[in-house]
């Protein structure tokens, strides 16, 4: 955690205000992405002004860009890297991170975990959603989205995560195992869904996917036939595994996205509708 406290909007702490509020991201990071997907689906996009990274800087750290685009001073912010912005912030510590909540009233970075901000502007920010806004987080479905959250979070985006960069082998292949078993469960809960045939039906089990409360919402989407949150979190993980994330896993000859058809045919859906995948995101995954 590079911030001592990641303040929240859900509990009173911090108070949506359109115009406030700016986010460091850049389209290279699944867990900006996250973030960005909502703040697309959600019509903040007026409200909630990002300012973009598209690299590390020569101080190893996020570089901002200036009106131009190019590297340079952030015309708001007023800092050439992310490590400037969190310097503002008291009790920061590196690594610097990114999505990056900063309030321009104080410069002060407020929120830097991505999971809270999606929940929070799906939420919180319901009097500034645009005309038309998705429900992501829908109280009836609660239960599932909790559920999933927390099962894709450690069996998906924390596993690859450790898969992909841990420099211990053993640690490293035992968390990609975890992860393809992960996408193996949820490519059979999609197909028992939707009438598909899975790819290792037979060796799986409902034990082996989330609670209960998870699955029985299971439609076209995790939690029903309209994405939710829960589908947020992890196509922006399976972004970057389809987008040569995959290579990266030990051995470099993990599966295409292809092997789970169920899954396959989520992602493929998601990526096709309005809003999933921006511009910014295009041009970093090279799509």
């Amino acid at each position: 955690m590079a911030i001592a406290t990641s303040h929240r909007f859900t509990d009173g702490d911090l108070t949506p205000e359109p115009g406030r509020y700016r986010l460091v991201a850049s389209g290279s990071c699944p867990w900006c992405r996250r973030v960005l997907i909502a703040r697309r689906l959600l019509g903040l996009t007026e409200a909630l002004p990002v300012s973009w990274s598209y690299g590390r800087g020569e101080d190893g750290y996020w570089e901002l860009t200036d009106a131009s685009g190019e590297p340079g001073a952030d015309p708001v912010l007023g800092a050439r890297s992310l490590a400037e912005v969190y310097a503002n912030t008291p009790g920061h510590e590196a690594p610097f991170t990114i999505p990056a909540l900063v309030d321009t009233t104080t410069g002060h970075v407020v929120c830097d975990d991505s999971g809270t901000l999606l929940f929070d502007l799906a939420t919180a920010w319901w009097d500034l959603h645009g005309v038309g806004a998705p429900d992501l987080y829908p109280i009836d479905r609660r239960n599932s989205t909790d559920a999933w959250d927390a099962w894709i979070g450690e069996h998906v985006n924390r596993a690859y995560g450790v898969a992909t960069h841990s420099e211990d082998e053993e640690v490293a292949e035992a968390a990609a195992r975890e992860m393809l078993i992960a996408l193996d469960v949820i490519d059979t809960v999609l197909a028992r869904a939707t009438h598909m045939e899975a790819s290792r039906e037979a060796g799986l089990t409902i034990q082996d996917a989330p609670p209960l409360s998870a699955v029985v919402a299971v439609g076209q989407y995790l939690c029903g036939n309209e994405p939710t949150g829960s589908d947020i979190r992890l196509f922006t993980t399976l972004q970057s595994y389809a987008y040569g994330g995959r290579q990266h896993m030990p051995g470099g000859d993990a599966p295409t996205l292809s092997f789970w058809p169920a899954l396959a045919r989520w992602f493929r859906a998601l990526e096709q509708r309005p809003g999933w995948v921006g511009a910014e995101e295009r041009s970093a995954l090279g799509l």
